[in-house]
């Protein structure tokens, strides 16, 4: 910063009061010390040093500048810190939704371990569904967005954080339930679905027909608005659901059973998205500890291969 340079000049000068020892000290040349000290008196309208033949001398508004120099010096090299750390990323403000079913899939363990390592960035939360977050994203009412499933969107970049197994959620007493451990997809045609709107969650909606229900739709018993409210209508016998393995375990197994699918058994995704082309310092930051904790998932994940 220049008030920065002028300010060590200035003190340096006042210190040792001669321009051609103060300039070797400073690595340059005199006459570029003389220029900065005559520019820094233009600024301020004032005299700060007497010049004559007897040699250079602080006038009193010089010895009064110079009482205060070292901390204006330490404010501006302070300022200058904090601008480079908001440039670099480390400083301001990330606004980040996450996804409502993602409670338990790891999202938040995400935000908080990127809070640890930039406390100086300022994280702001919120949860909704994948259309919304999308819809957030594309207004500039959120940088980054936790999804279920990649969006088929070109002016959205994302970065898959980790692929989930999903499971068969059933009432107890039905014929899933008293099946063996382990269903395959046939034995769930023709059972009433509980689900969700699709309109929330296309891509996660439709991947879980793909891979489970494939070329048939199943019939739809209840549409409830999120995952709670899906299990609790599982639980009170509307029919069944797929949900992923460590959010259907964490429902506890009153009224329910889990079945998991025979190989190869589906999976549900995890990712974060932002705006293609956006150069936010922050963002930018995120995104690169993102890659860094959170490596793209193997091969051994991929949809319809077998997972153990």
């Amino acid at each position: 910063m220049l008030i920065s340079r002028q300010l060590i000049y200035f003190t340096s000068l006042a210190k040792e009061l001669h321009f051609g020892r103060t300039a070797e000290f400073l690595h340059i040349t005199q006459s570029a010390l003389s220029q900065s000290i005559r520019s820094m008196e233009r600024s301020l309208g004032l005299e700060l040093f007497e010049r004559d033949r007897q040699g250079v001398q602080l006038t009193d508004a010089g010895r009064a500048l110079l009482a205060e120099a070292d901390e204006l010096v330490e404010q501006s090299e302070r300022a200058l810190r904090a601008v480079r750390r908001a440039a670099q990323g480390c400083r301001g403000t990330l606004r980040v939704l996450y996804s409502r079913s993602g409670v338990h899939l790891g999202q938040r363990g995400l935000v908080e371990e990127f809070r640890r390592r930039y406390p100086g960035v300022e994280v702001r939360t919120e949860a909704g569904w994948a259309a919304h977050n999308l819809e957030a994203l594309h207004a500039g009412t959120a940088d980054v967005a936790f999804l279920r499933t990649p969006p088929c969107s070109s002016d959205v970049t994302t970065h898959v954080v980790s692929r989930e197994e999903l499971v068969a959620v059933v009432p107890v007493g039905s014929t899933v339930a008293s099946s063996r451990d382990v269903v395959s997809p046939e034995e769930l045609r023709g059972q009433p679905v509980v689900t969700w709107p699709r309109c929330q969650a296309p891509e996660l909606y439709d991947r879980i027909l793909a891979q489970v229900w494939r070329t048939e739709d199943p019939p739809v018993g209840v549409v409830e608005p999120d995952y709670a409210n899906v299990i609790e209508a599982v639980r009170a016998g509307h029919g069944i659901a797929v949900l992923d393995r460590r959010l259907a375990e964490t429902a506890g197994q009153d009224g329910l059973v889990i079945r998991r699918f025979i190989p190869p058994r589906p999976v549900g995704e995890v990712s974060v998205a932002w705006l293609r082309g956006a150069t936010a310092p922050v963002l930018r930051r995120f995104v690169g500890f993102l890659r860094a904790e959170r490596p793209a998932p193997s091969a051994a994940m991929k949809v319809g291969v077998a997972a153990g």
